[in-house]
């Protein structure tokens, strides 16, 4: 496992949170060397507002995203962001804001999901239900707004990697899936773990209480088929391409890269600042340059 220090650094600032193509923008570094955003600061950097926010469902106010509409005519390619927040309400979409109007304006449309989560009746299976229904409502947004449900990316940052890469999955096990899911073309797993069996116990540590197992509905020894489902070698995604980001938590399993490899999927894995989880959520920073080319290469879905 990756620097205890890195974690329990992380816990702290969580623990303190409750939620036609214009030209390329650039992805340089502009801000100075002393950038380190929080969870909350992260909510403060500037954005431009949604396109719209949406309700995707009835069932919690929880249910809706925020939808960023590119310049120009489209149709255009969609980033499906799902934010993290340990699962708990320590995150929102709101942490995604400067990325996804980042995406717009490099022709790319995002719609950001908010779910119900641990503290907010979240746990199986109504937080894997909005997850599910969330993505699934971009087949509604696509009759009203210029998308190309043909190139569909699903971006995940902490314990939003867990959507991502389980959506893009073939086998959804007995959570509730509410009609039929688009097909995937890439994932982008932004600093969270691939698979969440291996995380039980680092969870507590990252996030200063296990909220795993409660949001699984048991352990992996209870639930071994709920996990299994939820790891992408025994239920490899549906895409063609991954990016895998590498920062503040657990290193990705080299074993679990060399499975998807061997499945057929390109796997890219760019390292970043081993000490920051959310400078890679803001264009400006070294971590975001070092991320934003591949970023937008997948999210094109060429």
């Amino acid at each position: 496992m990756k620097h205890l220090f890195a974690a329990t650094s992380l816990a702290a600032m969580l623990s303190a949170c409750a939620p036609e193509a214009p030209p390329a923008v650039s992805v340089a570094v502009t801000d100075n060397d002393t950038a380190n955003y929080n969870p909350v600061s992260v909510n403060t950097v500037p954005s431009d507002p949604p396109t719209a926010r949406i309700a995707y469902g009835s069932a919690s106010a929880r249910q809706y995203g925020e939808l960023r509409i590119p310049a120009g005519k489209g149709p255009f390619p969609l980033a499906v962001l799902y934010h993290g927040g340990c699962w708990a309400g320590m995150g929102g979409t709101q942490n995604l804001a400067a990325l996804a109007g980042f995406l717009a304006k490099n022709g790319i449309a995002t719609w950001s999901p908010s779910y119900r989560e641990l503290g907010s009746d979240g746990g199986w299976p109504d937080t894997f239900a909005d997850w599910a229904q969330g993505l699934a409502y971009v087949k509604t947004l696509a009759r009203g707004y210029p998308l190309d449900l043909d190139r569909i990316t699903l971006v995940g940052h902490s314990a939003g990697v867990t959507p991502a890469v389980w959506l893009a999955s073939g086998d959804k096990g007995d959570a509730i899936v509410a009609g039929d899911l688009p097909q995937v073309r890439g994932v982008v797993a932004l600093d969270g773990p691939l698979a969440l069996g291996p995380f039980v116990g680092v969870d507590a540590a990252i996030c200063g209480e296990p909220v795993i197992a409660p949001l699984v509905g048991g352990t992996p020894a209870e639930l071994p088929g709920r996990y299994a489902m939820l790891d992408p070698v025994t239920n490899p995604p549906l895409a063609r391409r991954m990016l895998v980001v590498d920062g503040a938590l657990p290193d990705p399993d080299p074993a679990t890269l060399a499975a998807l490899r061997g499945q057929g999927i390109a796997v890219e894995v760019i390292r970043v600042d081993q000490q920051q989880h959310f400078n890679l959520l803001v264009p400006g920073t070294a971590d975001f340059a070092a991320i934003g080319p591949a970023l937008l290469d997948i999210a094109k879905a060429r």
